[in-house]
């Protein structure tokens, strides 16, 4: 989950860089893309990119811990909706995962991406 943040955040769009939290946003925005290049090649790129982004943290050992916790529990709820969809192939599957996914805790949504 760790990683997939990174990424969906490194899509948002550029934010302005006048206020504190704007300058903010464009640092971790540009740190994500240098952690994004530095492993594009690497075998295990998701180990990597926790790498690149602790790598600064007050407590690096805990970022990674906590980065890999976070991506560890993504995978358990994304392996449950999988297992909740069993048996199903095509636009039904697409429906039950999105049906799944709308019910997680924690869900932001992404507007109204229905497919009919």
């Amino acid at each position: 989950m760790l990683g997939a943040s990174f990424f969906a955040f490194a899509q948002a769009p550029a934010p302005e860089a006048d206020g504190k939290g704007g300058q903010r946003q464009h640092q971790m925005r540009e740190h994500i893309k240098g952690a994004h290049e530095a492993c594009k090649d690497k075998p295990d790129r998701m180990a990597c990119m926790h790498g690149q982004m602790c790598a600064k943290a007050a407590d690096p050992a805990k970022c990674q811990a906590e980065g890999k916790a976070r991506m560890n529990k993504r995978l358990d709820e994304r392996q449950a909706m999988h297992e909740a969809c069993t048996g199903k192939r095509g636009d039904p599957l697409q429906r039950c995962l999105a049906e799944q996914h709308k019910g997680r805790k924690g869900h932001r949504g992404r507007g109204d991406q229905s497919q009919s």
